[in-house]
């Protein structure tokens, strides 16, 4: 009788399928920024993320992100969006490749109580990311990405994060490193 019951543990855990890494998805993230120009500002804010798979192999995501932070009469403002159109190279089951091309809008407003500075500038944004399910409900990835912006000095970013999956839910965290910041977030993600 303990060999059955062995027997069929052993293969229940086998059975756990390892799902691919989902490109249809709402995420909604808490956001720090830092800047090394900019060490007082800690900008806080949230980050909105969408993503819809368009067949098997191509995908279409768009972000928002805002940012704010106040010191005594100084205040910091940045929002950007993004729109990205990917292709999904997948290496297995659990891995996958995806190559982005994009574009965005970075507004930057810096009030000092008596008057408003704004600044801005649009950009283009080639990227890729690596995606790798660890295990039925851990999946962790990487990326580069790239920021050609129209004004202002270009962008390199790293990026590094992990999701735990409980059926369509997650929630996960992830580090950016850009050329002049960088983020922490902390996110919670709908998968359909």
């Amino acid at each position: 009788m303990y060999k059955l019951i062995s027997a069929a543990a052993l293969l229940a855990a086998s059975g756990s399928v390892l799902a691919a890494p989902s490109y249809d998805f709402v995420q909604v993230s808490y956001v720090q920024t830092e800047f090394e120009d900019l060490k007082p500002f800690k900008l806080k804010g949230f980050e909105i993320k969408g993503s819809m798979e368009l067949g098997r192999n191509f995908f279409v995501q768009a972000n928002y992100f805002d940012t704010e932070d106040n010191i005594s009469e100084f205040a910091l403002d940045i929002e950007r969006c993004e729109i990205n159109f990917g292709y999904i190279q997948r290496i297995s089951d659990v891995t996958s490749i995806d190559y982005q091309i994009g574009y965005g809008e970075i507004d930057i407003l810096f009030d000092d109580s008596e008057q408003e500075f704004k600044d801005g500038t649009n950009y283009y944004t080639p990227q890729v990311n690596l995606r790798h399910h660890y295990s039925a409900n851990i999946e962790v990835y990487a990326g580069l990405e790239w920021q050609l912006w129209d004004e202002g000095s270009d962008q390199k970013a790293y990026k590094l994060g992990g999701q735990y999956n409980w059926d369509n839910l997650a929630v996960g965290s992830q580090y950016t490193k850009f050329s002049d910041s960088e983020v922490f977030a902390v996110f919670v993600k709908y998968q359909f």
